[in-house]
């Protein structure tokens, strides 16, 4: 008789990482994994060493991807989208950013959560508007800025 084993490394959580899946004890996305080896030519255990995981946790990560290649594949579309709409719109250039050089790898993320929670929100699968997106940038800088909270209202 046969015995399934089950590896349980990856999770999601809705109030992580935007309930995107995640590496077990911590908040490292699967896509993170993905895009490292697609775009960065990362190798696991390249991976493993710069994200402080484990060469297990980053197979794990790829293993998941390729069983929700689909739906993986389309949140990197959505955020190479995104990406490009920022730069078009010049947010990419230090001289034409609304973005102050100052933010963090985990501000920028927790930016591109709340740009996408807002997508998902959007009334009839209407997409965000160029001006509702700038708006919700302008709107995460100024609480920053403020010092009045760490996450972003929205």
């Amino acid at each position: 008789m046969n015995t399934i084993e089950s590896i349980d490394l990856i999770y999601r959580n809705p109030d992580v990482r935007g309930g995107r899946p995640c590496i077990v004890g911590t908040g490292l996305r699967v896509i993170d994994i993905v895009m490292a080896m697609e775009f960065g030519q990362r190798s696991p255990a390249q991976m493993a060493e710069d994200y402080q995981v484990s060469l297990a946790q980053v197979h794990a990560a790829l293993a998941y991807y390729y069983e929700h290649k689909d739906e993986i594949d389309e949140d990197i579309r959505e955020y190479v989208r995104i990406g490009l709409e920022l730069a078009k719109d010049g947010w990419g250039r230090p001289e034409k950013s609304v973005f102050p050089l100052g933010l963090t790898e985990d501000q920028l993320d927790a930016l591109l959560d709340l740009i996408t929670r807002a997508e998902e929100k959007a009334e009839d699968g209407q997409s965000l508007t160029h001006a509702m997106k700038r708006q919700i940038v302008e709107d995460f800088v100024a609480v920053k800025a403020s010092g009045k909270a760490t996450e972003p209202i929205g």
